[in-house]
């Protein structure tokens, strides 16, 4: 069986791993998006392939996959972004496998890692599902849990997110290929989030002390973080403590508290 591998994250080589008792198994491209070109992080994924002597297609943005992509019967998404089209879709007779960072159909849509944390929840899903046009309304092929511990940042869950997606994948690649062990999701029983903009971290004030520190570490490097404006600048905020330190402000929660927010590498004006 031919597959491709969609991805922005070099960890997707390590899915190619936990096939290799899957004689029958082979990728034949790996898809990577045309908008992170100059990145590192495509820069390893595209040295990785090289290593393995597995092509790269480049994704435009908005557009369908190039018509020179070879033909396959199966791909896997991991870690991408992108949206891909219907048309692409429909390439994989056996079905596209996506791994998503989120409750299905409770966390749907974008940037549901942060979100999940913002909301205060104390776990995140991690959804293994086969990828139609509806946004994450596939059927689940497998699913567990990461926990998001109090004070973790979204970079720390995301690791573990990680770790448990690659856990899952054969048991998810399996009843995939099987078409076994299947769960359809009720999208009525959730809500698809929207993309988070950088304008979203402001920090207004007064908030509750819990969610300003749940907003402060789900928007944690190397996203774009949280922040309070100061004479007409935005100056991004590294973390929440109770006791003053060097380069803090004094904020007032909610709860009538004082907190300090640390700056984050940036002298206060």
């Amino acid at each position: 069986m031919l597959l491709h591998l969609i991805t922005s994250d070099v960890s997707a080589f390590r899915l190619l791993d936990e096939l290799k008792q899957e004689t029958d198994v082979r990728a034949n491209c790996v898809v990577v998006p045309a908008n992170r070109l100059d990145s590192k992080k495509i820069d390893a994924v595209c040295k990785e392939a090289a290593v393995r002597g597995i092509p790269v297609s480049v994704h435009q943005l908005r557009s369908a996959f190039v018509d020179e992509l070879p033909l396959a019967d199966a791909a896997v998404s991991w870690m991408y972004s992108q949206i891909i089209k219907r048309e692409d879709l429909a390439r994989y007779p056996q079905g596209t496998l996506n791994m998503h960072g989120g409750h299905i159909p409770k966390y749907r849509g974008a940037n549901v890692l942060q979100w999940a944390i913002i909301n205060g929840e104390t776990e995140l899903g991690v959804t293994w599902h086969e990828m139609v046009e509806a946004v994450d309304a596939g059927t689940i092929w497998a699913e567990a849990t990461v926990p998001i511990a109090p004070d973790a940042t979204a970079w720390e869950v995301r690791a573990l997110m990680i770790e448990k997606g690659i856990e899952l994948f054969p048991l998810a690649w399996r009843n995939m290929t099987s078409k076994s062990r299947g769960r359809v999701p009720d999208p009525t029983g959730g809500q698809v989030w929207p993309v988070r903009r950088p304008e979203d971290g402001r920090i207004g004030p007064g908030l509750p002390e819990k969610r300003l520190r749940d907003l402060v570490r789900a928007l944690c490097p190397p996203w774009p973080s949280a922040f309070v404006d100061i004479e007409g600048s935005k100056v991004p905020v590294a973390e929440v403590s109770s006791e003053p330190k060097a380069a803090t402000i004094r904020y007032a929660t909610a709860e009538g508290r004082d907190v300090y927010l640390s700056i984050q590498d940036q002298t206060l004006p």
